[in-house]
């Protein structure tokens, strides 16, 4: 009976254990609608958060979802203060941090106002404005004169704190072309003055988005491992699309 009691016993604790080392991982990604933001609410949602979210779920780890500039979450990333940043595979990170296999094929690009009859590189942005969001590299990455032009005012670049402030400024006419993607568009024509307007996508690179963990993380391999796993059960009860995202 004694042994009886101190197996349960031992049981008990043993929970109690794996329940109070839970791990609590902060995770962010920018203002990004309809990817991943924050709604009316003051809460986070998106089809990206969506399949973050049930990859935490799965391996019951305790996240926690913040969204901020493209700037300040490179940073909080570099200095450890998130676990996990949500956005595209860019050699800013290669050096700092690792991604899980998770990934979404992501398109960017500009839209514009008036259809082109030109290529689509730095010069078509001689004398004219660009709207992007605040501290993104990619458009920089793109058009490779973009920062010379824009240092000899050539060029101007418009910085908007979120990627969602873009789509108002633009769509309220600030701007010749904005740095945006696909997904945007329905929101777009949602800030815009004129609902009847006509926008051209033009599509200029595809990276995949990725779920970037600091190789300093003191619970780098459990994150990783973890999350890793998540998604390898997601895929073998067909539960995750090709692209990445959540079948409804």
């Amino acid at each position: 009976m004694k042994v009886f009691y101190y197996i349960i016993s031992a049981l008990i604790l043993t929970d109690q254990v794996h329940a109070d080392e839970r791990l609590s991982l902060k995770i962010a990604g920018y203002d990004y609608p309809p990817l991943y933001y924050v709604n009316k609410s003051k809460q986070i949602e998106g089809v990206f958060f969506n399949v973050i979210k049930k990859m935490c779920d799965l391996q019951n780890f305790d996240c926690q979802f913040i969204a901020s500039s493209a700037a300040r979450s490179y940073k909080q990333l570099e200095d450890q203060s998130i676990d996990i940043l949500i956005t595209g595979k860019i050699a800013r990170f290669n050096d700092c941090c690792k991604t899980t296999d998770w990934s979404y094929p992501w398109t960017g690009g500009i839209y514009s106002r008036n259809e082109l009859s030109k290529p689509v590189g730095s010069s078509l942005l001689l004398d004219k404005s660009l709207v992007i969001p605040l501290g993104l590299e990619l458009p920089f990455f793109v058009f490779k004169e973009l920062k010379a032009q824009q240092e000899s005012n050539i060029t101007s670049v418009i910085n908007a704190r979120t990627a969602r402030l873009t789509l108002k400024m633009f769509g309220k006419g600030r701007g010749d072309f904005i740095w945006s993607s696909i997904e945007t568009e329905a929101l777009l024509r949602e800030y815009s003055d004129d609902k009847a307007a006509t926008y051209y996508f033009y599509p200029l690179i595809t990276i995949p988005v990725v779920a970037w963990v600091n190789v300093s993380n003191p619970e780098y391999d459990k994150i990783v491992n973890g999350f890793n796993n998540a998604y390898i059960e997601l895929k073998a009860l067909n539960k995750v699309a090709h692209n990445g995202l959540l079948i409804d």
